[in-house]
């Protein structure tokens, strides 16, 4: 028997269903109480928005899972002396991320946080549901395995050998000795975003659509080749 030893992928495009903003709110300042007291206000200001875009369906979840504080030495320029003085500051911060389900909202939302004092947006993150995504894998497991047979056969075709029979299959990552592509995750999602502004009131966004990729590895056994 021969054995053939072969690789397959495919891949599943989507376009995003969610957004995830992750901002965090910070002043900094040389009196500690009112630098606590701004980004307090501030973030309860922010979640009573998200809230209410939960209540009615726009967002998915939120969560305000850190908040920081610190304090550093500042030097400044002394106008008196010409030299440079040192000051005590403060600074503190509240992280705040939020899922939205409807990307309308999402912009007209961050079109009103860009313009609120300390609000600093860190990243969007764009995904499928995780019922898209099981769908997605299904469908990209089977043709992934599909073109493993397809492949195989065709090398046992060249070879002048028969039908050719599975052995084994592997997900990326789990065959041993270093094969079949060990470092290429199950699936892989990407996704970027274009801003711009429209008259103040909403920034646009065009996510790109997410791939959702599979890559398998394969051995198969085919007879000897038929003598002449």
């Amino acid at each position: 028997m021969t054995r053939i030893a072969v690789e397959g992928q495919a891949t599943r495009t989507h376009p995003a269903e969610r957004g995830t903003v992750n901002l965090h709110v910070a002043f900094s300042g040389t009196l500690r109480n009112d630098v606590v007291e701004q980004v307090a206000r501030t973030h309860t200001i922010l979640v009573e928005q998200v809230k209410a875009h939960v209540s009615t369906g726009a967002a998915e979840r939120w969560d305000a899972d850190s908040v920081h504080s610190y304090v550093y030495d500042d030097r400044v320029k002394s106008s008196q002396s010409g030299g440079k003085q040192r000051i005590r500051r403060f600074r503190a911060s509240a992280r705040l991320s939020v899922t939205f389900r409807d990307f309308e909202v999402l912009s007209t939302w961050l079109a009103d946080v860009m313009d609120v004092d300390g609000v600093e947006i860190d990243r969007i993150t764009w995904n499928l549901t995780d019922e898209t995504r099981k769908a997605l894998l299904a469908e990209a497991r089977i043709e992934a395995a599909e073109e493993t047979a397809v492949r195989a056969q065709s090398y046992a075709d060249a070879l002048g050998l028969g039908p050719v029979a599975p052995v084994a299959i592997f997900e990326a990552g789990l065959r041993g000795g270093g094969n079949g592509g060990g470092h290429t995750p199950m699936y892989a999602m990407r996704a970027g975003m274009m801003a711009d502004s429209d008259g103040g009131a909403q920034v646009e966004l065009q996510p790109r659509d997410i791939d959702v990729d599979v890559t398998l590895s394969a051995d198969y056994e085919a007879g000897a080749p038929a003598e002449g």
